[in-house]
């Protein structure tokens, strides 16, 4: 059975590159460093899933393509960054899984459907990333 998560305001990766882009434009002053090393990590082990279940490799690359451009560029340019923000991490998750809560999912549901498209080499698309 496929199910798509088909919202890219459900992704949290999306969230932590939409801080990013507010703290770069200056609208927002807290650094999203630490959120973005843990999303790196994070889809560094979808990665190692997505090669182990033998996805497509049409897929696993779209993935790095779009981890080069969410995390490892905002990285890259935050690399003399010295603050890490794990107040604003928590604030930000807390306000995502309201969100969450209010589009009727949460988040272990969305990361259960990820790893059994991923099992079952279903194109999650890009906004599964």
């Amino acid at each position: 059975m496929e199910i798509k998560i088909d919202n890219i305001h459900l992704i949290f990766s999306y969230w932590i590159f939409a801080w990013y882009v507010l703290y770069e434009l200056t609208y927002i002053k807290s650094s999203p460093k630490l959120a973005l090393i843990i999303g790196l990590i994070s889809n560094i082990i979808l990665l190692l899933l997505l090669i182990y279940y033998n996805n497509n490799i049409i897929n696993i690359i779209f993935f790095c393509i779009i981890q080069i451009f969410i995390k490892i560029i905002p990285l890259w340019r935050l690399r003399n960054n010295k603050i890490y923000d794990l107040k604003s991490l928590l604030i930000i998750f807390f306000i995502y899984n309201i969100w969450l809560f209010i589009n009727n999912t949460n988040f272990y549901l969305l990361n259960k459907i990820q790893l059994e498209n991923i099992k079952n080499n279903i194109n999650i698309g890009q906004i599964g990333y």
